[in-house]
């Protein structure tokens, strides 16, 4: 295990990081039901992250924890190499207006970013119910060769905030996985 993640939950076990956990629906229960895996919550509102702190410590979970940050910054920046299992997106900010696209999160650069951090074998889980942001996301995605999408999504057990509203106005969801292929496998497939 890397010094970082030994440092931050003082405990083994892979790591899992959700981006924008929001109240932190999936987070909590995640750590709740697998105590054996260690998740990160990355959420840029400090209100937002503080109540998860709370939330978290309220539940008990050594697990779990929250970090006030921009997540483009952390994962291009902080992450280890190779070091995170899983990456969970759900229901990314669309940056509606076209002057905002910029402010999208998952450009080609950080997609790059996901790939180097995530461990061979690793998948990011990606969810939203705006289909030209699932588009954007999916060709950023698709551009990084260690990338390559998973035929069947594993289900999900919990549902976030988002999924619950988007799903009660009747919306579709569009899901995918990608996992983080061997370099020998990138290799023979190139």
């Amino acid at each position: 295990m890397h010094p970082l993640w030994s440092s931050l939950f003082d405990r083994p076990g892979p790591v899992e990081i959700e981006i924008g956990p929001e109240r932190g629906t999936f987070l909590l229960a995640s750590a709740a039901a697998h105590p054996e895996r260690n998740y990160l919550g990355i959420e840029r509102s400090t209100p937002r992250a503080r109540r998860l702190e709370r939330s978290v410590a309220a539940a008990g979970l050594a697990n779990a924890r929250a970090l006030c940050a921009d997540a483009v910054c952390v994962v291009a920046n902080c992450i280890p190499v190779e070091s995170v299992t899983a990456y969970h997106i759900y229901f990314p900010d669309p940056w509606w207006k076209r002057r905002h696209h910029r402010r999208r999160l998952l450009t080609p650069e950080f997609a790059a970013a996901l790939a180097r951090t995530l461990a061979t074998g690793g998948a990011i889980h990606l969810v939203t119910d705006v289909e030209g942001l699932f588009h954007f996301a999916m060709r950023s995605l698709a551009g990084e060769p260690s990338l390559v999408e998973t035929v069947e999504v594993p289900e999900r057990h919990v549902r976030t905030a988002f999924e619950k509203k988007a799903l009660g106005r009747g919306d579709r969801l569009f899901v995918a996985t990608m996992t983080k292929l061997a370099a020998a496998v990138q290799r023979q497939s190139a």
